[in-house]
C-alpha cells in the first residue's frame, strides 16, 4: 500500500505590524494590514450608507443611535481581533496596551449608549437599575428591535 501525503501545512508566526484605524478595520475584516489579503475580485464598499440614511426616513435620534452603534461595532471588532492575536502572542506589550485602551473605550461607549438610549448588554443593566426604580429596571423592551430599524 502506497501512502501519499496530500499536504504539509507551514504557517508562519504572525508579527506585529501596521494596524488599521477601527473604521477601516471593520470593513477590511482585520486590524492588521499585513493580514489584509483580498479573497474576492471586488472589495466591500467602505462608504456604505444605512438604508434609513439613503431613504431620508431617519430622524436625528435614529442617526445618532446608528452612529454610536457603529462606534461600538468598530471597537468590539478591534477588541476581538486583538484577543485572537494575543492568544498566540500573550507577552506583546503593544498589543496588550491597545487591548486595554479599547476595552476602556468599549465600556465608555456602552455606558454612553445605555444612558442615552437603552442597555445593550446585561452589564449595562446595572447602570439602568441604578437610575430607575426596580419596576423599570429590566428595560430591554425600550429599544427598537433590529427588524424595526434599531440597528445599523
Amino acid at each position: 500500500m502506497n501512502v501519499q501525503h496530500l499536504a504539509i501545512a507551514s504557517v508562519p508566526i504572525q508579527s506585529w505590524g501596521s494596524i488599521y484605524d477601527s473604521s477601516v478595520a471593520i470593513n477590511k475584516g482585520t486590524i492588521f494590514q499585513d493580514l489584509d489579503l483580498p479573497f474576492f475580485a471586488a472589495d466591500k464598499d467602505e462608504n456604505q450608507i444605512s438604508d434609513s440614511k439613503q431613504s431620508g426616513k431617519a430622524d436625528a435620534k435614529q442617526l445618532e443611535r446608528e452612529e454610536k452603534m457603529m462606534q461600538i461595532y468598530e471597537t468590539c471588532f478591534v477588541v476581538d481581533d486583538l484577543r485572537l492575536y494575543l492568544d498566540t502572542h500573550p507577552k506583546d506589550d503593544q498589543a496588550l496596551q491597545l487591548l486595554k485602551t479599547n476595552l476602556v473605550r468599549r465600556r465608555h461607549l456602552l455606558d454612553d449608549f445605555s444612558s442615552n438610549f437603552y442597555p445593550l448588554t446585561m452589564d449595562c443593566m446595572a447602570e439602568a437599575c441604578g437610575a430607575k426604580s426596580y419596576s423599570g429596571c429590566y428595560c430591554w423592551q425600550e429599544g427598537p428591535m433590529p427588524w424595526e430599524g434599531g440597528c445599523v
